[in-house]
Formats: structure tokens, sequence, C-alpha cells
């Protein structure tokens, strides 16, 4: 990310946080023992006031001793930067800096506390702070909680599982492709999904490769030797041991071995393949390269030249993200929280080495305590449920076996029109155009949808059948439907 916009972010930080301090902490709150209100750090008649209402030590303050700076301030500040268990202090440190830089606002400054070797530099652009660094690191913390995890790393303990499903044996075998395979019909498509109903399985296939199988309820054979769907998670304990992971929010327990991850929830299991044969030092070669140049576009276009196998991808006008859950590696640019690339426990390779031997990165933040795989398949698990329960379900167009979601247009179309079992019982149905002007229930299996410039149509959810009604150039604004007869555009046509 360029300079200007990495130092606009920092202010933008540091006022979001001087008006947490101005409307929140200090609203109503007495200093000094006396009754007195502060709303604003013009409030406090010097730094040492200012400094004691945070808790810390102030010593005096000085002319700085380094060029660029005016003022040297000595304290001591009442709790380390990071404690015992990884938690770091970096509200503390950041609240009392931007105080200080609010009162001093134009001075450079230097917050020096010798008894932990701290020196705190903030450095002012026409009254925007320009450099705000931590001993010379404007990553300070995030470095800090990179040594701590790689203190504490351990790998994820293996499990050696054999599997017994033709289906999964067929596609490891494979290469994890289903190139060549007959695994039966695809029934419907849904959330980037292939659901193979009636053989109890889905599969989401990323750039030719097998991503995530879930088998279904349906599943009938063992899918490992005394392991099939609908068993209880104590049932698989007693078979495969006690698990690697667990995530109490989706009641998940999961498995890992040098092939696959196994997850198993609510009687279902998934299934993503261990993705360790890429290329790792191409991607260490391009992220230093990015913090040469700090041009994120052409990090991003290298990137996915040199990994065209990502998971989610997100871009707008002032962000982008980029996730590889399989690499366990995740980018976020112009974002205030972890801008830049982080790095997650299930990541190998050079990248991995370089942190563990100590070599410090700028724009890469840790996340030594979660593998992303885990923490994509407890966000999946919760976005199905969430699905299929909706808190605010749209009553008109459901029933009693499906739940219709959409994400809404402001132009009141509609996008992402899916058709959700309830119960898991039917298909779950996604409809094929990607905007849609106006979809409308005709009873519990039948819905009419239109496409501007496309045409009005039909989709029977029971037996998944579409039908063309009209098709044209027109705008297919359907204004109502009654008797049978569908009204739009100042027009009509019935129902066939």
């Amino acid at each position: 990310m360029p300079k200007k916009k990495r130092n606009k972010i920092i202010v933008i930080t540091i006022i979001a946080i001087l008006i947490f301090l101005i409307i929140g902490r200090l609203l109503y709150m007495y200093f000094q023992g006396q009754n007195k209100e502060i709303t604003s750090v013009n409030d406090f008649n010097n730094i040492k006031e200012l400094v004691e209402f945070n808790g810390c030590k102030y010593i005096n303050m000085e002319p700085s001793k380094e060029d660029g700076y005016k003022e040297d301030i000595y304290i001591e500040f009442s709790k380390d930067p990071i404690d015992e268990n990884g938690n770091t202090n970096e509200v503390l440190y950041d609240n009392l800096t931007s105080q200080i830089a609010g009162k001093l606002i134009g001075t450079n400054f230097r917050i020096i506390d010798e008894s932990r070797s701290i020196i705190i530099r903030i450095q002012f652009d026409e009254n925007a702070v320009s450099l705000y660094t931590i001993n010379n690191d404007s990553q300070y913390f995030e470095h800090l909680k990179t040594k701590y995890q790689v203190t504490k790393y351990t790998e994820d303990k293996q499990t050696p599982i054999q599997i017994s499903s033709n289906v999964l044996n067929a596609i490891a075998n494979n290469n994890w492709t289903t190139t060549n395979l007959n695994l039966g019909s695809i029934d419907s498509v849904c959330d980037n999904y292939n659901i193979y109903f009636d053989e109890g399985y889905k599969i989401r296939n990323i750039y030719s490769n097998v991503y995530n199988i879930i088998f279904t309820k349906k599943y009938q054979y063992e899918v490992f030797p005394g392991i099939k769907v609908g068993m209880t998670n104590e049932q698989i304990k007693q078979i495969l041991g006690k698990e690697t992971f667990y995530e109490a929010e989706s009641n998940v327990i999961g498995y890992k071995n040098q092939e696959f991850y196994v997850f198993f929830s609510d009687g279902e299991i998934s299934i993503y393949r261990n993705d360790n044969d890429y290329d790792t030092t191409g991607f260490y070669s391009i992220l230093t390269d990015y913090n040469n140049t700090e041009d994120y576009n052409t990090f991003i276009s290298k990137l996915t030249e040199l990994w065209p196998d990502y998971d989610a991808f997100t871009k707008t006008s002032d962000r982008i993200m980029l996730k590889y859950t399989l690499k366990g590696i995740v980018i976020n640019f112009n974002s205030i929280s972890n801008n830049g690339i982080t790095i997650y426990k299930n990541a190998n390779g050079q990248i991995i080495d370089e942190i563990m031997n100590g070599t410090v990165l700028n724009n890469v933040y840790t996340k030594f305590d979660t593998n992303l795989v885990l923490d994509n398949e407890n966000s999946r698990i919760m976005g199905d449920i969430m699905s299929r329960n909706p808190v605010d379900p749209k009553e008109e167009l459901n029933t009693d076996k499906y739940v219709v979601l959409y994400d809404e247009t402001t132009s009141g179309g509609f996008q992402n029109v899916r058709f959700i079992s309830r119960d898991k019982e039917n298909l779950d149905i996604e409809l094929k155009d990607e905007y849609i002007n106006g979809l409308y229930k005709i009873d519990n299996n039948n819905y009419i949808y239109s496409v501007q410039g496309k045409g009005i149509y039909r989709i029977n959810i029971e037996l998944v059948q579409y039908q063309t009604i009209i098709e044209g150039n027109q705008t297919f604004n359907i204004s109502k439907i009654e008797n049978n007869i569908i009204y739009y555009d100042n027009t009509q046509i019935e129902i066939k």
C-alpha cells in the first residue's frame, strides 16, 4: 500500500480513538478527586495530568535529544506491551499516545519509557500525524504478537484415517479433481456447490480441484472404516480418538492427516484436501517485491497468476480481499484492521520458515493460534444454520419446506436468489441469473421471476424445472400477478 494511504489510515485510526476518548471514556469522569467534567484533551492543564489520568507515571518533559523532535516525554506505562498470555495492551499505549498527540498537535515528540526500553515517535505533517512508531516499528504490537505466537507454535496433530468411500477414494486417487469421474448426476448448483442430491454429497471445485466435499445424511455407505453419516461426535471420537479441532459455536470436531481435513457436525461429514504442495518460494518473492514497492495492484496481479485457486475474492472501490483457506493466507488491502497479509497456522513453506527464524516482515500479521480451514468450516456451518433459520425471513415468499433468500438491490431487484430447504430433506436451488427484476410466489412449488432484457420465467422448485414464459429486450418490470395473468411493462401475458 502506498505510504500516503497507510499514513491516512493511521490518522483516521488516531482520530477515531480521540473521538472515542472524548465522547466515551472522559465524559463524566473525575479528575484528581475534583468534580470536574472532562470533555476533551484541552481540559487537561498539562501533559502530567493527562499521563496520570491514564494510570501511568509521569517523570518529566524536556527538549528532545533527537533531531526532528521538539519534546521528549519520560513516563512509565502502567502495563507491559504484552502479557504472559500473549494479550497486548495496545489500547493503553495507543490511547495515551493519541491523547498526547491531541494536546501537542503539530509538535513532533517522543514518549520514552526507559524501564521498558520503549521509544514512541510521533511526527506531524500540517497538524496531521504522518508517523507513529514504537521502537521504529509501525507494526510494533503485531510483531510482538508474532514473536509470542512463534514461541507457542505447535504442529496440529495428525490422525491416520483410511478411506472407505468409493467416491472419496476416486477423488483422492484422481489428484483431488472430478475430471473424468462418474460421480452421478448434478441435481442443482447452490452456493458454489455441485449438489448430487440423491447420491448424498455436494462438492465445491476451485480451479479444477476439489476444495470441499460434504457427505449429507442421504449418503448410505461408510466414508471411513466404521464411520457413516448420522453418527454423533461422541461415536466418532470412540473410533478416531480425541479430536484435533473443536469449535463450540458450531459443535464441530475435526481431524487432519497428510492428505485431508475431516470435520463432523450434526451427522454430516465435511472434507477439505490438505493443500501442502504449492509454490511458497514464489509467494515470498512476490511479498518481498510488494514490501519494496508497496504497489498492491501489482501484488494482487502476480499472486492470482501464481495461485489462481483462491476461495473468496472481494473487490470494491476502496477494498480488496483475497482468501486462500487451504493455504492459510488472507490478503486485505485498504482495511483498518490487519491491513496486509495475514498468515494462519495451516500455512507452510518459506514464509513460515522466515517467521520462525525471526525475520520481521512488514505488512504481515500472524494468527498461529487459528487454523484457517477450521475457521472456514465453522463459518460455513454457522452460515448454513442461519440460512435455514433466518432472523428476518421473507414470509411472503417462504413455504413450509423452503426459505427464500436473496440480496435486495438499491433499485428493488433481487440478487443471489436461493431456495433453501428448511430441514435439508429437499434440494437447495439457486436461480441461474445474477440479477432478478421481480420474484413472485404462485404456490408452494412455483415461482415467477423476470430478468431485464431477457424475459419472464417460471421455476418449479419441487421438480427443479424452468419454463420460459416470454423472452425479449423489454424491461419486464412485473407490477402484479392476478388470476394467472402477469401484468408487466403496461401489458400482460397469461401463465400457461
